[in-house]
């Protein structure tokens, strides 16, 4: 009796340690995919657009115009300052004004403070970029 308890023991360990391993690899999995915040464009004809706020301060804007088949993938360090996320871009091409501007006639908060600098409220569900509406991803 004496072994097969221990063996039994060992088995039941053996099984929450793969059960806790199992856990951990899925919550490092979702965060590495996810990040902190991301914002993704709705389904237009004229461009996807993916703009990603990394855990490690780090964020990638990815812009891709569909018709032209030109590409965009600027990146830069943000931190949260008050109620917003502050983007502090390496380069500037293109223009962070006529990028983060709406040509719809709705007013976004999006603020742009300088040649490589934007603020955009961190409570929001939606940004617009290059005219395009880019929604939050809360998952």
């Amino acid at each position: 009796m004496g072994v097969f308890r221990f063996f039994k023991y060992k088995y039941l360990l053996n099984q929450r340690n793969r059960k806790y391993a199992s856990l951990a690899v899925s919550i490092a999995l979702a965060h590495a995919s996810f990040g902190h915040v991301r914002y993704k464009s709705l389904g237009n004809g004229l461009a996807d657009i993916s703009l990603s706020l990394d855990d490690d301060k780090n964020f990638k804007l990815d812009l891709n115009a569909l018709d032209t088949q030109k590409t965009y993938k600027l990146k830069g360090k943000w931190e949260k300052n008050e109620e917003s996320y502050v983007l502090k871009f390496k380069r500037t091409k293109p223009d962070l004004s006529s990028l983060f501007s709406s040509n719809t006639g709705y007013f976004y908060n999006n603020l742009v403070e300088n040649k490589k600098t934007v603020k955009i409220p961190s409570l929001s569900k939606g940004i617009m970029i290059w005219g395009i509406y880019c929604e939050r991803d809360f998952s």
